[in-house]
């Protein structure tokens, strides 16, 4: 095995995820916390793609014979089993924490989450075949876009929490992941470098405007929307 190999499938998450929390002093112990236990439940939700991809496999459906199988492939096999399993885990085990009390730390949660899950991932890649599963370009990549999906699920899901939107907002979230994570593997599979490049530029500037938006929200912008709502319910 290369040392390229092994630095994309597992020097990159680990780093990625000393990076962004542990390294971060300033951060209060239950944000370290949820942080530390989110990664870990990322790691578990790959264990649930993986089953769903293997279940997809066994009636032929994970394959790229044909345009509609790849694309069948690309948004159905890959994207919607690994962020389902992202949603499922970040809903039941995460944003339910009392500690979660503001967009960001559900952003962030999300995304140690998303880091997890490719971990496990890249290191999966590296016990079956030795990383034959995908290209190069995948696995370099495949850390950004992790993170990127996870601020886009993330922020859907924080506003559904503190908006006491249950289903429309993480919905939204959930499909939003599901599209750009299809359109990612698409173009991975067509090996169209050009809408791999375009998809990673506007998936980009999504997240940062919505971790900004979510980032100005504060406290008392939550508090201010809950009494809005209220007061509407009893004028109703």
């Amino acid at each position: 095995m290369s040392i390229e190999l092994i630095i994309i499938t597992v020097i990159g998450p680990i780093i990625s995820w000393i990076l962004l929390f542990l390294n971060n002093k300033h951060s209060p112990e239950d944000l370290k916390s949820i942080i530390l236990k989110s990664w870990f439940w990322g790691i578990i939700a790959f264990v649930g793609a993986l089953l769903l991809i293997i279940f997809f496999d066994l009636f032929d459906l994970a394959t790229t014979k044909s345009l509609k199988r790849t694309l069948f492939y690309a948004f159905i096999v890959i994207g919607f089993s690994q962020e389902f399993m992202k949603y499922v885990f970040l809903n039941i085990f995460i944003t339910s924490k009392k500690v979660c009390n503001s967009p960001t730390r559900i952003i962030l949660s999300s995304i140690a989450l998303s880091l997890g899950f490719v971990s496990m991932e890249n290191i999966y890649f590296i016990i079956t075949n030795g990383g034959g599963h995908f290209s190069f370009t995948e696995g370099y990549l495949s850390v950004p876009a992790h993170i990127i999906l996870g601020i886009l699920m993330g922020f859907f899901i924080s506003f559904g929490k503190f908006r006491s939107s249950r289903y429309l907002f993480p919905s939204i979230g959930l499909g939003t992941a599901i599209f750009f994570h299809g359109l990612f593997q698409f173009s991975l599979f067509s090996k169209d470098n050009t809408l791999l490049a375009i998809i990673i530029a506007v998936s980009l500037i999504v997240a940062i405007l919505l971790f900004k938006k979510a980032n100005k929200t504060t406290r008392e912008d939550i508090d201010h929307i809950n009494r809005k709502e209220l007061e509407e319910e009893l004028r109703g």
